[in-house]
């Protein structure tokens, strides 16, 4: 366990280190998910035999992308080409949600709309 966290703690210094964005003009700054969440997306990865995939994150961050429901099927939808199967399940761990499609585990803001 302490492995796991170590190494995510290696990869999101990495990570800030080599993507690091200026505070200054209208640039934000690089944000990425918080350890518990890559922690708990990992289990649920081994766990299901599914990958994780970050496609829709930065989208979520900036209010671009939304939970769509249509009758009974949601899907994380940005555009007409580019949205999700339909979701199997969803888990919050802090200000991130897990998203469990048929092939893959999206991470995605908490803050992203449920339409």
């Amino acid at each position: 366990m302490n492995g796991i966290r170590s190494a995510i703690k290696k990869q999101k210094k990495k990570i800030l280190r080599n993507y690091k964005m200026s505070q200054t003009g209208t640039k934000p700054k690089l944000s990425i998910p918080c350890a518990e969440t890559l922690q708990q997306a990992c289990k649920l990865s081994i766990k299901t035999q599914k990958p994780m995939c970050f496609y829709f994150y930065v989208d979520s961050l900036k209010g671009n992308i939304c939970i769509a429901t249509n009758d009974d099927e949601k899907i994380i939808f940005k555009n007409n080409d580019e949205h999700t199967s339909p979701i199997q399940n969803t888990y919050k761990v802090n200000d991130e949600y897990l998203v469990v499609t048929e092939n893959t585990i999206y991470v995605i803001s908490a803050k992203t709309q449920i339409k």
